[in-house]
C-alpha cells in the first residue's frame, strides 16, 4: 500500500495523522493539550475568514455562470426537494432508532440547572424576515451566512436575466472566487496542525468518563446518524452509479473538518473543493447548493431534534402519541432548516421543540455539558447530505463526471511514502 504525504495529495493523510496524534494527546497530556488550544483556534479563525469571500464570489457567480433562467428555476427547485426529503428522512429514522433504544430509560442522573433563555415559540414568520438582510454589507461584517446567501442569490439571477451585459462582472466574481480558493490551500497547508490541537483539546476538556453518564443517549444519537448516512449513500450509489469505496475515500478529509471543527460552515470551503475537484461536480452547481445545503440541509440536526424528544419522553415514563410523533418530524424539519436564524445552535433548539411538545425542557441542561460531543456527529452528517445532495442534482441534470469516483487514482508525481 502506498500512501502520498508530500504536496496536496497528500494533505488528506496528513490530516489524519493530526487527527489521530491530537486524540492521543488528549489522552496522555491533559494540561500540554489544554495550553495548545489557540492553535486550534487560529486554524478556525483563518478558514472562517474565508466564508464570506467563498460564498460571495462562489454563489452569485456560481448562478451567473448557468447563463439561463430556466435551468436555474429547475436547479433550484430539486434542491430544495432534495434536501428538505433528505431532512426528513433523518428526522424519521432519527425518531425510530431512539423508540427502539429508548435512551432516557431507566436513566438516574444528577440534573443540571435548567436553561434560563427559554424562546416563547416558532416564530416561521420572524425566521422568514430575518433571511431578508436590510443592511448586505452588515450581513457580511456579522457573518450572518444565510442574509449573505439571500442577497447574493439575488445578484446571480440579476447576472443570469442580464446576460452578457454584465460579462466582465461575472469575469470578476470568477476571479473572486479563484483567488479566494488560492488562499483557502495556503490555510489548507496548516490544517494537520490546526486539527491536531483542536482534537487535543476537545479529548482532554471532556475526557472518556462523560460517556458513561448519558451514553445511551449519545449512542442513539450516533446510531441514527449512522444509519441515516447508509440509507443516504447507498440511494446515492444506486441513482448515480458511485463507486462507494471511493467516495468514502474523498469523504475523508471533509469528515476530519466536520469532526474537528464542528461547524458546516467552517468546513464549507473544503467541502466545495472535495465535491468539485474530487467527485465530478460542476463548480457552479457546488457553489450555489452546497452554501444553502449548509444553512437549510442540517439531517444531523433534525435527527438529533427527534432522539432529544423521545429521549426526554423516556425519562419521564411519558408515551409519545402517533400524532406526537408526526408532529416531532415536522417541528424537528422546520427548526433545522430555521438553525442559523437561532441564536445558541442546538441547545436552544432543543429547548424549543421541548416546549413545543409541552415536555419539561431541563434535560436540556444536561446534554448541553456533552453537546460537543454529539455535535462532531451532526455536523459531519449535515455536511455529508449537502455534498450527496449536489451529487443527486448534478446526475438528475447529466451534469456528473463521474469519472472523478470512478476512475482509478492517477499516480501522483510527487514522492510516495510506502506502507507495509
Amino acid at each position: 500500500m502506498t500512501l502520498t504525504l508530500r504536496g496536496s495529495r497528500g494533505l488528506p493523510v496528513r490530516i489524519f495523522i493530526g487527527f489521530m496524534l491530537g486524540i492521543s494527546c488528549g489522552l496522555l497530556f491533559q494540561d500540554f493539550s489544554l495550553a495548545i488550544k489557540p492553535l486550534g483556534d487560529a486554524f478556525i479563525n483563518a478558514i472562517k475568514m474565508l466564508i464570506v469571500p467563498i460564498i460571495f464570489f462562489s454563489v452569485a457567480g456560481g448562478i451567473a455562470n448557468m447563463g439561463d433562467v430556466q435551468q436555474l428555476k429547475r436547479v433550484g427547485g430539486k434542491t430544495l426537494l432534495v434536501y428538505v426529503g433528505m431532512t426528513l428522512i433523518a428526522g424519521i429514522i432519527g425518531l425510530v432508532v431512539a423508540s427502539i433504544i429508548q435512551p432516557g430509560k431507566g436513566l438516574d442522573v444528577q440534573m443540571s440547572a435548567p436553561v434560563e433563555a427559554v424562546p416563547s415559540g416558532l416564530d416561521i414568520g420572524q425566521f422568514l424576515l430575518q433571511m431578508i438582510p436590510s443592511n448586505p454589507v452588515a450581513a457580511m461584517a456579522s457573518g450572518n451566512v444565510i442574509q449573505l446567501i439571500v442577497f447574493t442569490i439575488l445578484v446571480g439571477v440579476a447576472m443570469v436575466m442580464l446576460g452578457e451585459r454584465v460579462a466582465r462582472l461575472r469575469t470578476l466574481f470568477d476571479e473572486g472566487a479563484a483567488v479566494s480558493f488560492r488562499i483557502l490551500d495556503m490555510v489548507m497547508a496548516t490544517s494537520p496542525i490546526g486539527i491536531f490541537a483542536l482534537m487535543a483539546y476537545a479529548v482532554a476538556n471532556y475526557g472518556i468518563d462523560i460517556f458513561g453518564q448519558i451514553g445511551k443517549f449519545i449512542l442513539a444519537d450516533y446510531a441514527a446518524l449512522l444509519i441515516i448516512w447508509i440509507v443516504v449513500s447507498i440511494l446515492l450509489v444506486l441513482f448515480t452509479r458511485i463507486s462507494y469505496p471511493r467516495l468514502i475515500r474523498k469523504m475523508v478529509p471533509i469528515w476530519l473538518m466536520t469532526l474537528s471543527t464542528t461547524s458546516s460552515n467552517a468546513t464549507l470551503p473544503v467541502t466545495m473543493k472535495v465535491t468539485h475537484r474530487d467527485l465530478g461536480v460542476p463548480e457552479w452547481l457546488c457553489s450555489f447548493m452546497l452554501p444553502l445545503g449548509a444553512t437549510i440541509n442540517l439531517m444531523g440536526a433534525a435527527a438529533y431534534l427527534s432522539v432529544l424528544v423521545v429521549f426526554a419522553a423516556d425519562f419521564y415514563d411519558l408515551t409519545l402519541s402517533l400524532s406526537q410523533m408526526v408532529n416531532v418530524i415536522f417541528i424537528g424539519t422546520i427548526l433545522s432548516m430555521a438553525a442559523p436564524g437561532i441564536p445558541g445552535g442546538g441547545i436552544v433548539m432543543g429547548t424549543l421543540i421541548l416546549q413545543l411538545m409541552n415536555l419539561p425542557f431541563e434535560l436540556v441542561g444536561l446534554i448541553a455539558g456533552i453537546y460537543r460531543i454529539v455535535d462532531m456527529g451532526h455536523t459531519t452528517l449535515n455536511v455529508s447530505g449537502d455534498v450527496v445532495g449536489a451529487l443527486l442534482v448534478a446526475k438528475s441534470e447529466n451534469l456528473l463526471s463521474t469519472e472523478k469516483v470512478a476512475s482509478p487514482t492517477t499516480t501522483p508525481a510527487t514522492p510516495a511514502v510506502s506502507v507495509d
